[in-house]
């Protein structure tokens, strides 16, 4: 199994890199927002290491087996893709196109049920993106500050005075909105109408003018 090579890196294309390695030319797959560290980095010319991930495309049942290198800039940028690729629905090859955005963000998203962000993601739908947050949230925390991205320290709910005002916020939750959203949605209904005192009166109000 091959873990990390190392070589003359060739070009980058449309998620294809090409690493020379003794003369040998590698293809190896990336993400975009590894290939733009690739190319706006000036990586490109120069010796580069990739950690990789291994593995055989196609099918066994018709023996037409592949195999393939996936390439990532870090070994922990490749776990987190290994956490990634294990939900349902999401192969290697439809989770490298939807990378756009850097390991740590991603993660950041899923640990935060920030849904709306990782539903903009190629690839990646509203309910992708729900099943994303169900099975990983809690299992990729410390990627979420790879390359000294610091993890976002939010506590939205302190800003709300009141119980009900933050009782609103977890039903708009339990109704698949990600904190942000939800957090966003009751403070503009408390800034508009200030006189609501019930979390259901700040929900129907919500609703009313068409914010949740």
């Amino acid at each position: 199994m091959i873990s990390r090579i190392r070589g003359m890196l060739r070009t980058v294309m449309a998620g294809e890199a090409l690493l020379d390695v003794g003369g040998i030319t590698y293809s190896i797959l990336v993400s975009p927002s590894v290939e733009d560290v690739l190319v706006n980095g000036g990586r490109i010319g120069g010796e580069f290491e990739f950690a990789v991930y291994h593995y055989i495309e196609g099918n066994v049942s018709i023996g037409n087996l592949i195999p393939r290198l996936a390439g990532f800039l870090t070994d922990d940028d490749r776990t987190f893709f290994m956490h990634l690729i294990s939900v349902q629905g999401l192969g290697v090859k439809k989770a490298m196109r939807a990378l756009i955005i850097p390991t740590a963000l991603v993660a950041q998203a899923i640990e935060q049920n920030d849904v709306r962000t990782l539903q903009k993601l190629p690839e990646i739908g509203a309910r992708t993106a729900q099943k994303i947050v169900l099975e990983l949230k809690g299992k990729v925390t410390r990627f979420a500050s790879i390359g000294g991205i610091p993890l976002k320290s939010v506590e939205p709910l302190a800003e709300f005075e009141h119980e009900y005002q933050r009782e609103a916020v977890e039903i708009l939750k339990q109704l698949q909105y990600s904190e942000p959203d939800a957090v966003e949605t009751v403070r503009r209904v408390v800034a508009a109408v200030p006189g609501i005192t019930t979390a259901e009166g700040l929900i129907q109000e919500a609703f009313k003018r068409g914010k949740a």
